[in-house]
This record gives C-alpha cells, structure tokens and sequence, in this order.
C-alpha cells in the first residue's frame, strides 16, 4: 500500500453511497457536512440514515444496488458487511475510473477514510493505514483533546492575519518591476515577504495566552506587530 494523505473538496460532488446501515451514517454524516451531494442505494435505512433523507440532505433509492449504479458519480463509498457486493461495486466503480471506498475491506478500497479530530475549520487527520481502528480511535480522541478552544481561535487568527498579509503584497507588487506572476505574487528577494519560519516563531506563548482570555484583538494586535504588518512597506 501507499496511501498519499489529502483533504479532498467535497463540495458539489456526486458521492453513491451504497448501504443504509449504522457504518452509512457513520459516512453520511460527513459527506453532507462537507456538501457532497449523496445518494443512497440500500433496501432498507437505520432510523439515523433515514433522517438524512427526509430533511432533503441525501437521495434514496430503496433496493439492493443493480449493474450500472455507479454511472454518474465522482466518488463511491461502500458501507456493507457483504464481500460479494464490495467486489462487485468496487469492480464497476474501478472499471470507470472512480474512485471507491469500501468499509473495512482493503482488498477493495482505492482510498481509506481517516478518523478526524475536528474544531472550527482545524482538522487532524488519524491513519493506521487501515491496519486498526482501535488505535486511530484512540489517538483521535486525544487530538480532540488537544484542539482546545484557544487553538480554535489561533487558527481563525492567522487567518485573518494571512488575509492582511496577502493584501500588503498585492499592494507592494502594484508598484514593484520586479513581480512575479502568482504564485508566488512576488520576487524572492522582496522585503515585504513574511518568511514562512517568521510565521512559526510568531505563535508564541503569550499570543495563545491572549486567546485563553478572550482578548482576540490584543492577541491580532501582538501578532500583526510580531510579523510587522503594522510597519511601513519597503522597497
């Protein structure tokens, strides 16, 4: 195996996924918060599935899944304990070039899904190759531990502060016969540039002490200084 770890955008795309069981809302959940436009194939749905569903956040075809299903789709995910239907979805999926998952089955996944701490717009990402969920879970839980509320808002803060960042050099790239087209927007020896490694020194402990109080506008104002945004611009 060589898995290659990336965030997919998810947004729009058409996802089958087929089953209606208690490892489908495990999946549904997911695929719906990051605006994957879901369709269903399962006889049946567990109550939580059906949810989905009746508030118009998935499509549901109520049958056993038939040759030809996964025409149309950009991704498909399998959530059956059955090997015979993983094989045979996994075939067609394949056979168009589609990506496909099926749960706890390597032999037919083209991706595994990881398990994901989660807070705001952070996410760490946990995988043991598929190798054991036991301990992706495990490790998981302790990420969700560690992204406590200020580590929320220290990413909202750099952020916003990139945000103005981006907006200096647009400014200084106006005026410079030394730009180059983005990326990178400018030339490598321009001193208005924010080194990448000034950006790590900067997140220090006294802006995350800034943050566990509440105080977001001293924690910017810190930040903003630190990095010398609030300086005039040099050529």
């Amino acid at each position: 195996m060589g898995y290659y770890p990336i965030f997919v955008e998810m947004k729009g795309r058409a996802v089958l996924l087929v089953g209606g069981g208690r490892v489908a809302l495990e999946k549904i959940e997911k695929l719906t918060d990051a605006g994957a436009r879901v369709t269903v194939i399962a006889p049946t749905l567990v109550d939580g599935v059906d949810a989905f569903v009746k508030r118009g956040q998935a499509a549901w075809k109520p049958r056993p899944f038939a040759p030809g299903d996964t025409a149309g789709f950009e991704m498909v995910l399998v959530a059956t304990d059955d090997g015979a239907i993983n094989k045979t979805v996994a075939n067609e999926a394949r056979a168009a070039g589609i990506w496909v998952n099926a749960s706890d089955d390597l032999t037919h996944c083209d991706f595994i899904l990881p398990s994901l701490a989660a807070r705001g717009k952070i996410a760490i990402a946990v995988s043991t190759g598929g190798t054991s969920p036991a301990l992706a879970r495990w490790l998981r839980e302790r990420m969700e531990t560690f992204l406590s509320e200020e580590i929320e808002r220290l990413g909202d803060l750099l952020a916003d502060v990139r945000l103005e960042a981006r907006k200096r050099d647009r400014q200084c790239a106006a005026t410079c016969d030394r730009t180059q087209p983005p990326p990178p927007l400018l030339c490598q020896g321009c001193p208005t540039r924010i080194h990448p490694d000034r950006w790590q020194q900067a997140i220090g402990n006294e802006i995350l002490a800034l943050l566990r109080v509440g105080d977001y506008a001293g924690a910017r104002t810190r930040l903003v200084a630190t990095l010398g945004l609030d300086q005039p611009l040099r050529k």
